[in-house]
């Protein structure tokens, strides 16, 4: 079975998209770390939700997610990481 997560061929698209996140950035210092943390807490909790909804752990609503949303939720945690 072919690896299924991006791996290393994510960072390069990450490193990419740094220098034009940081030059629109409205918040500088404290105030900008805390925003970073709550964005990041943000989506690791989407990631959670992804693997919650692709695992049919909701016995309501059964499996409504596959696991591209999972990786496109960590995607979005590797560019909160960064700096979104």
């Amino acid at each position: 079975m072919p690896d299924e997560h991006p791996g290393p061929a994510l960072w390069p698209t990450v490193d990419e998209l740094w220098p034009r996140l940081e030059v629109t950035r409205a918040h500088a210092g404290r105030e900008r770390l805390l925003l970073r943390i709550l964005k990041l807490s943000e989506e690791v909790g989407e990631v959670a939700e992804a693997v919650i909804w692709a695992t049919g752990q909701n016995p309501r609503k059964g499996v409504t997610h596959g696991w591209e949303d999972v990786q496109a939720e960590l995607c979005d945690v590797a560019h909160g990481a960064g700096g979104a």
